[in-house]
């Protein structure tokens, strides 16, 4: 029997039609138009064109997006002032999960349909958080770099964490979070969580204990993933003071967003052994810089912002995305992603 994602059918959304008059998608972000091959060939056969050029700068983006319909966005910032010089952008779609390069308010205001994907890369994301946390209690990065280096045990085994009827903490218990946790539970972790957002049947049905706030779980937790939005409220949630919580031995992991992390504070407790090490996708600043001090640590494990992608996460987002763009252009409301200000925002054409 196949498995669910198995049977999710791609590249297979029955068109609707054309459009009254040609349209423009336009992404800001890239240099290479053919990583936009999928989303080209559902566009441009209902009579749409894509655009790919990257704008070095708002002034750029604003230039670039003049005579746009759409724009596609990674994460480029679409905030109030922008919009603002783009009377003739309709919809805006965020490829992924987060929101927080856009500014929700401002498109409600300006009549511009906002979409994305909440449901995007759930297990990937989930399975990278997952060897992250294996990869610094294993001590994946110095054992590999010794062994290249002609010293085949030439780093200590001990302080390896074993994982294994341990408890890891996850902070915030949203779907890549619950994925996470049962993952965990097959290593036999103890799984804790803190969502000061969910009932208590939802920690319930997952086998996770609840926490009672972020405190109790930092002191509680051998281990740490990230799983939040980023948000007011979360900018710099991990700072000196929360690392001082933790165990002195507990990796963090973070996958969620950068900011999340006052990373000038993770590199002061790592530096001073307040925690035991870090798995980390995402940063304060991307990309790093070449004098990142992240780089100096051992017990440190870096990726660039990858945790997203698969062959089959990043295909089908693709044709997501172009259908979303042919719906909306030929006048329906998008049905393959999520659109958080539908119930607001009265849209620039009328749509069924």
């Amino acid at each position: 029997m196949s498995s669910p994602r198995e049977d999710v059918r791609v590249g297979v959304y029955p068109l609707r039609g054309m459009p009254a008059s040609p349209f423009l998608a336009v992404q800001t972000e890239s240099a290479d138009p053919a990583w936009f091959e999928v989303e080209r060939s559902i566009i441009e056969p209902a009579g749409g064109r894509v655009l790919v050029q990257r704008a070095a700068s708002q002034e750029e983006r604003a230039d670039l997006l003049r005579a746009a319909q759409c724009v596609l966005v990674g994460g480029a910032r679409i905030d109030r002032p922008l919009l603002e010089q783009l009377p003739g952008l309709e919809l805006i779609i965020r490829y992924g999960v987060g929101l927080d390069s856009l500014d929700l308010q401002a498109a409600t205001d300006h009549g511009v349909v906002v979409a994305h994907y909440p449901d995007f890369c759930q297990p990937e994301v989930a399975n990278h958080a997952l060897m992250l946390l294996l990869a610094i209690a294993r001590k994946l990065v110095p054992h590999d770099r010794s062994m290249r280096a002609g010293a085949y045990r030439g780093v200590p085994l001990p302080t390896s964490a074993p994982l294994t009827h341990e408890t890891l903490g996850l902070v915030a218990f949203g779907n890549i979070a619950r994925h996470m946790a049962r993952r965990a539970q097959a290593l036999d972790m103890r799984v804790v969580a803190f969502d000061p957002y969910l009932d208590d049947a939802v920690f319930a049905q997952h086998g996770v204990e609840r926490a009672p706030s972020l405190e109790a779980l930092l002191h509680e937790a051998d281990h740490v993933s990230i799983h939040a939005p980023l948000t007011p409220e979360t900018h710099h949630l991990f700072g000196r003071e929360q690392f001082a919580m933790m165990k002195p031995t507990a990796i963090l992991v973070n996958t969620a967003r950068g900011p999340i992390v006052e990373e000038a504070a993770l590199v002061e407790a790592l530096r001073e052994g307040l925690i035991g090490g870090a798995g980390l996708d995402v940063f304060e600043r991307e990309p790093l810089t070449a004098d990142c001090p992240l780089y100096e640590f051992e017990n440190v494990a870096l990726t660039p912002h990858s945790a997203f992608y698969s062959e089959f996460s990043n295909r089908h987002i693709k044709e997501r995305v172009g259908q979303t763009v042919v719906d909306y252009m030929n006048g329906h409301w998008p049905t393959v992603a999520t659109l958080p200000n539908r119930d607001q925002v009265r849209p620039k054409r009328a749509l069924v």
